[in-house]
């Protein structure tokens, strides 16, 4: 069996994977970034949505033609109500996946840092906590790569975190989502982005995310699921406002995922292995945003492990430490909300629908969620009515 030797290798080429190869390179590390796919970017199995409100805290600027459709804010629906969100919070963009991973591996491409494709990681060698080697197999081959520094990357199923005997996710902290890509649509609002919240979904909320003014990602997801998605999928497809927009609809592509709500993992390092993205559960509650997001994990993830690989060490505290200022203070409240959410949805009866509502819509504040956890839910609904 052939050996590659690198300095740093890179598990995944989704934007936490680029954007780590891209640093590692230009820190002067050999590196190397593998995806089993045969194309990077697909399938595509996401809503397309980013925030401009991340932009400031990205290493990179993104270019104009990345940015395919304005957003100017977000709708909340829950029990007939309709909020509506405008303002700086609110804005974003949609993307297209595919062309947008493509760009951002080929940033790294360009920086130094070397792509194979169609690898797939189905082995490791470790010897005394640290990974020695890492088994590739592709459709031709099966060679070894032998890294100093290893960055997982590769998503809420992570193959890096299972070899480490380290995927130990439980009950509400992996969503399901069914989702597809839809066409000729009857949009209320197509530059608003909505969210749907009610018994519709199992434990999360529905979306419909436009991509134009006739086009939009449409799905469903939750952390509690009691019956197949398909059939949440099709009772919200049903909500009076919901068909009327979709009534027409031509269903394009299915981009049915799976989601990370809360840790899979205890800690980011595990000897010489880094992880990074949704492997590492930097994404943002209460929407599980996560493309800008695992840019900027894996941007550090990259500079990081290159600090290892040269010698240096890196404690958990200090990449905790530093996720945290690079995203304070979004990633902070993320964690609060995830559990706070996970806890209404095991806990509550009708009114955690108004209670996520009113938290997802920025109506709520922090501080007071206690004071208003106890309110009744004719009380949350008189309260919400009030903001709105």
């Amino acid at each position: 069996m052939s050996t590659v030797k690198t300095d740093i290798l890179i598990i995944g080429a989704g934007p936490a994977g680029s954007s780590a190869a891209r640093a590692a390179a230009i820190n002067g590390a050999k590196t190397i970034f593998i995806d089993k796919k045969k194309e990077v970017g697909t399938p595509v199995k996401c809503a397309e949505g980013i925030g401009k409100y991340l932009f400031p805290y990205l290493p990179f600027e993104i270019p104009k033609e990345q940015l395919l459709w304005k957003i100017n804010g977000m709708i909340f629906w829950a029990d007939n109500m309709l909020l509506k969100r405008e303002g700086k919070l609110w804005d974003g963009y949609t993307i297209d996946r595919k062309k947008f991973d493509r760009w951002l591996s080929t940033l790294a491409i360009k920086d130094g840092a070397k792509l194979f494709l169609d690898a797939e990681l189905i082995d490791f060698d470790i010897k005394k906590d640290k990974v020695k080697k890492a088994i590739i197999k592709t459709s031709k081959k099966t060679f070894e790569i032998e890294p100093k520094v290893i960055i997982g990357s590769d998503g809420v199923e992570s193959t890096v975190l299972q070899l480490l005997g380290e995927y130990k996710p439980k009950k509400g902290h992996i969503s399901e989502v069914h989702s597809w890509e839809m066409k000729n649509l009857k949009l209320k609002d197509p530059h608003f982005e909505q969210i749907y919240i009610g018994e519709f979904t199992p434990s999360g909320y529905a979306y419909i995310f436009p991509k134009s003014k006739t086009e939009a990602n449409v799905g469903v997801g939750g952390i509690f699921p009691e019956k197949k998605l398909e059939e949440y999928f099709d009772e919200f497809l049903e909500i009076d406002l919901v068909r009327k927009q979709v009534k027409d609809a031509k269903f394009v592509e299915e981009r049915s995922k799976k989601a990370v709500v809360g840790d899979i993992t205890n800690k980011w390092i595990h000897g010489n292995v880094l992880l990074a993205g949704d492997a590492a559960n930097h994404n943002l509650k209460p929407f599980i945003e996560g493309i800008l997001p695992a840019i900027i994990s894996g941007n550090l993830a990259g500079e990081l492990a290159a600090k290892m690989y040269k010698g240096g060490e890196v404690k958990m505290e200090h990449y905790l430490e530093s996720i945290e200022k690079l995203l304070h203070p979004h990633f902070i409240a993320s964690k609060e909300l995830g559990e706070t959410i996970k806890r209404w949805f095991e806990t509550k009866g009708r009114e955690k629908h108004l209670l996520l509502a009113g938290l997802a819509a920025g109506l709520f504040e922090l501080e007071r969620l206690e004071e208003i956890e106890e309110m009744s839910y004719e009380d949350l609904l008189a309260r919400l009515m009030e903001e709105t």
